[in-house]
């Protein structure tokens, strides 16, 4: 019988994860620079329970196609490089295509986007990886990323836990918000 084995998917998703999101805070990080890269003058970032159950991210940034949305969520999916020589002149914060999916296989994640270009912006869904809804919205230029239940997928075994804070139940200890 073979020792050494392919992960699945979904457990290799996990695994990338703890090395992305080790807590809330990486989250928000992530996010705010993700924002900045798409040219965002705006910030809004809205937390309840210290980012365990619910994180939110609002800029007034370039957007996401609807055609790259799916793309977005994907392991090493980039924007920023596609030749080896790209790797050599980048000047963003994000480049590697890595946060949107390990965030994604932790938690749920609601997006609302448009770009300039678009009339119609789009909602998008993801829970552990696994695409819930892709549909028209009525939404300003910009994205607005919502992260919830961020350790419901946690891997038991993890030494860096992403949530040091205790769970309670949704919205008891009240919301944060902070604009930049």
């Amino acid at each position: 019988m073979a020792k050494i084995n392919v992960l699945p998917k979904h457990i290799a998703d996990l695994i990338a994860a703890g090395e992305v999101v080790e807590r809330p805070s990486s989250v928000i990080k992530e996010l705010m620079e993700n924002a900045i890269d798409a040219g965002a003058t705006s910030l809004t970032v809205e937390i309840r329970n210290g980012g365990v159950t619910y994180m939110r991210v609002t800029d007034n940034g370039s957007g996401i196609a609807r055609d790259d949305i799916r793309n977005a969520f994907v392991s090493h999916a980039t924007s920023k490089i596609l030749t080896e020589e790209d790797l050599h002149g980048i000047g963003t914060l994000g480049f590697r295509g890595e946060a949107l999916a390990s965030i994604s296989a932790v938690s749920r994640v609601d997006v609302l986007t448009r770009t300039p270009d678009d009339e119609a912006g789009t909602v998008y869904k993801i829970e552990g990886s696994e695409e819930v809804l892709l549909s028209d919205a009525g939404c300003p230029e910009g994205t607005t990323i919502v992260v919830r239940d961020l350790s419901t997928a946690w891997p038991a075994s993890s030494t860096a836990s992403p949530c040091p804070i205790p769970r309670s139940p949704s919205g008891s200890s009240g919301t944060t918000n902070r604009s930049w």
